[in-house]
């Protein structure tokens, strides 16, 4: 071999070198980055998802109290409360109400609403659940009065006197809620998003499909235990992470996909908050 021909081989040989610890590194790193990726975008979801809910919360006891000093006797007043809130209104909030101790909606606000005021809701599960315990709480997905699918968050009213005489009402769209954190923090780290309430009702997902079916009982979900195990495992645990098989979005295509996942506790709820992304077999 002449050293021209030497000289031309090794500076092949350092190519192929260089080649492959390109290939190495990314090979190794590749998981490492898409791991980090899927933890970060669920903490941020999750944080500000919280930050929302805590807000409504904060908006709320305000509300309540000031209702409790306003009392039964004056609706002006209070109306006019609910009117002031109203005007701060977000998308994701559908109206406020007012509900006496009989479960009655007295007082709806925005205007558009007020038809359904003197519905009785007293056996509705959150209303009932207020009625018995009088304390602070958000019900799980349901069909408003209003015909929405919504969540509701109530907190208690007392009087001067401290007695109960009903419950305040924020009615919420979860999707449009979660949609406005996790939308912008989905396409920035290129990962997509469910969020479940505990007995598998999805709020939120990636795929608008999805929303509103239930994890454990709708037929989409039957033929993919993987999904269903893990979905049991993140009512379990209150965060971690795992692997499942599912149709890639808008296709019959299965891919393997990675989640992770953390668990919101507002009140006396729970959501489940998933970034995954699909992943190589």
């Amino acid at each position: 071999m002449t050293r021209d021909e030497q000289s031309a081989l090794k500076v092949v040989m350092k190519r192929f070198v260089l080649v492959l610890a390109l290939f190495l590194v990314f090979f190794m790193t590749g998981p490492v980055y898409a791991q980090n990726n899927l933890n970060k975008a669920a903490s941020k979801i999750e944080t500000g998802i919280s930050n929302i809910l805590g807000e409504l919360g904060k908006t709320i006891s305000l509300v309540a109290r000031e209702t409790g000093r306003i009392g039964l006797d004056n609706e002006i007043e209070m109306r006019k409360l609910l009117q002031k809130n109203v005007s701060d209104i977000k998308p994701h909030v559908i109206d406020f109400a007012f509900i006496n101790s009989k479960g009655i909606m007295k007082i709806i606000e925005p205007d558009q609403y007020r038809n359904y005021e003197g519905a009785d809701i007293s056996k509705q599960e959150a209303v009932m659940a207020m009625i018995k315990t009088k304390k602070p709480r958000m019900g799980n997905l349901f069909l408003s009065v209003e015909g929405i699918k919504s969540v509701d968050i109530e907190h208690p009213v007392f009087s001067k006197q401290k007695q109960f005489i009903g419950s305040v009402s924020i009615l919420i769209k979860p999707d449009e809620l979660i949609r406005s954190v996790a939308a912008p923090i989905e396409k920035d780290l290129a990962v997509k998003c469910w969020v479940m309430q505990k007995d598998g009702v999805i709020l939120y997902e990636t795929d608008p499909t999805q929303i509103k079916l239930n994890l454990f009982t709708d037929p989409l979900y039957k033929d993919y235990p993987e999904l269903i195990a893990l979905g049991k495992k993140m009512i379990k645990n209150n965060g971690g992470e795992g692997f499942y098989a599912f149709q890639d979005q808008g296709t019959k295509n299965i891919v393997k996909k990675k989640a992770v996942w953390k668990t919101i506790h507002f009140l006396n709820n729970d959501w489940i908050v998933v970034a995954y992304k699909e992943v190589k077999k």
